[in-house]
């Protein structure tokens, strides 16, 4: 019964508050979702491909650096060089997969934060077990306690960090048809992962004999934080402001109300409009005011796509997908 208990203790401290800190993530993605299939994979690609890959290769890179360095030199080696640069490189993969196979979806920075923040949760999540388990097992539920404070909480936002930054480096190589900005952007954004990370680490392993890293990886890790909430904040008002300039024609032209138009181009009053159905008891109308939001906002984005397609292909491709989604905004907008 207390070996039930742990492992359920070790589970949840684990993996909850990634699961928490993932859905919060996922509601700063307010205009336009992504497809909840690619979210989980970005996820499950951090908690399983990525952390075996990346212990695979730490073992074999071990064996010639522990027999060329002492002990503690080889152990900072391994922390501070190998783990940054085996752990972001597995986990930015996920990334340029969806970058080679579903760049339309990466339509601004919001949507590259958003998966690479998924794909470090997901890597902290299976992480923090392990360590959990050994705290556990070693130091007893004090000693995990005092491991998931720091682990789950002070540092909880770390490896969504770390990939948070390739995936802004993928979102900014997605606005561009320059291979040669493309390659820059999305090794900068890899270098600033992998930065981020040997920093942390260097500094949380030296702080076990001096002070003065710990305050080093404190101030480093909610410094990326703030930086990529503040790119969050900023990618947000500019979906605001594409819906807004992308949406006006369609109320000029008579296929948009400009009730309709003023509420898909405000977050909280599309909260406002289904609240109001949800406190009616209306749960039929709720789902489809949900789903003419969707479908309009959507619309947006095919033709700020179209904006930005250097293809003739493309182009009459993303055509012929704004004029059903405006039939289908029409449709649905007839259903209420």
């Amino acid at each position: 019964m207390a070996v039930l208990f742990g492992i359920l203790l070790v589970l949840i401290a684990g993996i909850g508050p990634m699961v928490a800190y993932a859905l919060i993530l996922w509601w700063f993605d307010r205009y336009e979702k992504e497809p909840l299939g690619l979210l989980l994979a970005a996820f499950l690609w951090g908690a399983i491909p990525a952390i075996v890959l990346s212990l695979i290769v730490e073992l074999i890179l071990d064996i010639p650096i522990s027999s060329l360095a002492d002990p503690m030199a080889a152990n900072l080696i391994g922390v501070a060089v190998v783990a940054p640069i085996t752990e972001e490189i597995f986990k930015g993969v996920a990334l340029l997969l969806l970058f080679i196979f579903f760049r339309r979806e990466i339509d601004g920075l919001l949507d590259g934060i958003v998966y690479g923040g998924l794909v470090g949760f997901g890597f902290a999540a299976v992480e923090n077990v392990f360590y959990f388990a050994d705290a556990l097992i070693e130091s007893g539920t004090v000693g995990m306690a005092l491991l998931t404070f720091f682990r789950a909480f002070l540092f909880g936002l770390n490896h969504a960090m770390f990939t948070g930054f390739i995936g802004l480096g993928l979102a900014l190589a997605s606005t561009t048809s320059s291979w040669v900005v493309r390659m820059l952007t999305l090794f900068l954004g890899l270098a600033a992962g992998i930065t981020a990370h040997a920093i942390h680490n260097g500094s949380v392993m030296l702080g076990a004999e001096f002070i003065w890293p710990c305050l080093i990886a404190f101030l480093s890790n909610w410094g990326g934080v703030v930086i990529l909430l503040g790119s969050i904040v900023w990618a947000t008002v500019q979906e605001q402001r594409r819906l807004i300039r992308l949406l006006a024609d369609e109320v000029s032209d008579g296929r948009l109300s400009q009730r309709d138009y003023e509420i898909i181009c405000s977050y909280w009053r599309r909260v406002g409009e289904r609240l109001k159905a949800l406190m009616n008891g209306d749960f039929r109308r709720w789902w489809e005011l949900g789903r003419y939001y969707h479908l309009a906002t959507e619309l947006a984005f095919s033709k700020y796509r179209l904006t930005r397609s250097s293809h003739r292909e493309d182009a009459q491709e993303i055509q012929t997908q704004i004029m059903r989604l405006r039939e289908r905004v029409a449709a649905q907008g007839d259903r209420l």
